[in-house]
C-alpha cells in the first residue's frame, strides 16, 4: 500500500480501491486536462483560477491584456512557481504574456555582480509609469533574490504600414567652346 493512502481504516477492499485508483490515476496526462479545461472556461471565472492558481496581481495578472493572456498565464502558472527565481522563468513569463523580453547578466555587459538588465521590445502597448511600475513588480516576482535589477530599456516597436516616395532631379550644365582656326 502507498504512503498516500485514500483508506482511512485498515480495510482490505479500501486498500485495493486505493491501488486501482492510484494506478489510473498515474496514467492521466494532467496538463491535456488543465489545457482543456482552462480554454473552455467563460470569461467571468477566470480572475477566480487566477486566484486559485496563485497568479493575481503582480505574478502577471495585472499585465495580462487579453483573455487570451490570461487563460495562458494560467495554463502556464504551475510552471511558473516551479521555476521561480531563474532566468528562464522571466523568460517564460514574457513569452507568456506576449512581451519580447531579453535578460543580460552581469558577466555577459561587465556589470556589478549579481546585476542583470532587460531589455524589452514593446509591440502595441503604451508605456507610461505605471506600466512600468508593474512590470518591475512582474519582474522582482519571478527573479532570483539575490539579483539585481539594474536598468529595463524599452524598445518601443509597432507594427504599421509606411510609403516611402522619392524624387531625383538631375540637372546638368555643358559649356561648349569653339574656337575656330582663323581666329
Amino acid at each position: 500500500m502507498s504512503k498516500n493512502s485514500l483508506a482511512p481504516i485498515n480495510d482490505v477492499n479500501l486498500k485495493i480501491f486505493d491501488e486501482i485508483c492510484e494506478e489510473r490515476f498515474a496514467k492521466l496526462n494532467l496538463d491535456s486536462l488543465l489545457v482543456s479545461i482552462i480554454d473552455n472556461v467563460p470569461a467571468d471565472a477566470l480572475p477566480h483560477l487566477a486566484e486559485q492558481y496563485h497568479i493575481t496581481g503582480d505574478e502577471g495578472w495585472l499585465q495580462a491584456l487579453s483573455d487570451t493572456e490570461k487563460r495562458n498565464l494560467i495554463k502556464s502558472s504551475i510552471k511558473m512557481h516551479r521555476y521561480k527565481g531563474t532566468k528562464y522563468a522571466l523568460e517564460e513569463i514574457f513569452k507568456t504574456l506576449n512581451i519580447v523580453g531579453n535578460i543580460e547578466e552581469w558577466f555577459n555587459y561587465g556589470g556589478n555582480p549579481y546585476h542583470f538588465k532587460v531589455i524589452l521590445q514593446i509591440f502595441n502597448r503604451s508605456i507610461n509609469e505605471e506600466t512600468e511600475t508593474k512590470l518591475r513588480a512582474l519582474i522582482d516576482e519571478y527573479k532570483n533574490e539575490r539579483s539585481w535589477l539594474e536598468e529595463i530599456q524599452f524598445h518601443l516597436s509597432t507594427l504599421a504600414r509606411m510609403h516611402t516616395y522619392a524624387a531625383l532631379i538631375e540637372e546638368e550644365t555643358i559649356t561648349i567652346n569653339s574656337r575656330s582656326k582663323n581666329g
